[in-house]
């Protein structure tokens, strides 16, 4: 698979808050791998900060295509402990609220445009279409 050339690519701002590690590109699709730009994340329920690693995984959302081929995202996700003792949830993972939803398995870029042309066109018509 041929490379696409990282110079440029940094300058790209398809994905907020995250570095991007890796592009390739065949002829059937673009790869996108990326890994986090923030040193802590907050708990979503008692909103501390914490900077210690519990693990980590990979996200890979569906996003809308580019030039004409799949994209294939790779999001390396830090799961983190919560330090609060008075917090109930004691791990969580690393928000990506201008990227995804929590739990989602498609970009907020993907969801939009699909609810666009649901509207558009109708709920068959555009199921087919897309």
């Amino acid at each position: 698979m041929p490379r696409v050339a990282r110079s440029g690519m940094m300058d790209l701002h398809l994905l907020p808050e995250y570095r991007i590690g890796e592009t390739t590109a065949a002829r059937e699709h673009i790869q996108i791998v990326a890994g986090a730009q923030q040193r802590s994340g907050r708990c979503p329920d008692c909103g501390q900060p914490s900077h210690a690693v519990h693990s980590r995984t990979v996200r890979r959302p569906a996003d809308l295509p580019c030039l004409g081929r799949q994209v294939r995202l790779e999001l390396a996700v830090r799961r983190l402990y919560c330090r609060n003792p008075a917090c109930s949830r004691r791990t969580f993972a690393e928000r990506l609220p201008s990227l995804i939803a929590p739990r989602a398995q498609r970009t907020d870029r993907l969801a939009t445009a699909q609810g666009w042309v649901g509207i558009a066109i109708g709920s068959e018509a555009g199921a087919r279409m897309l």
